[in-house]
């Protein structure tokens, strides 16, 4: 019975094409993910950890991916950004810390 319980949670790697255990999340030969929808997940996630916080989306410029130029000026963009984000910060922490 134990044996029959064993070959339904064999699974082949879709990488490296040997036999594992198909309940692992990653495969016990190459090390890679076993499960199709995680590893679908997780590539999004990563994707979206690429482009950026979503503040550094206010600014996107759909020429940046084809000119210097244009990814320079994006840039430029962002760090203004960021740079007004912490003079906000700064001057509530004045504010803030002034006596009443």
């Amino acid at each position: 019975m134990k044996s029959s319980q064993q070959q339904n949670s064999i699974k082949k790697c879709e990488h490296c094409q040997q036999w594992t255990d198909g309940e692992k999340a990653f495969c016990t030969h190459c090390g890679e993910i076993l499960d199709k929808k995680y590893r679908e997940e997780r590539a999004e996630l990563e994707k979206e950890q690429r482009e950026g916080t979503p503040m550094m989306k206010w600014v996107r410029l759909k020429q940046a991916n084809n000119s210097k130029f244009w990814f320079l000026v994006e840039k430029a963009l962002q760090s203004g950004q960021m740079f007004l984000v912490f003079f906000f910060i700064v001057i509530t922490i004045i504010l803030l810390l002034m006596p009443g």
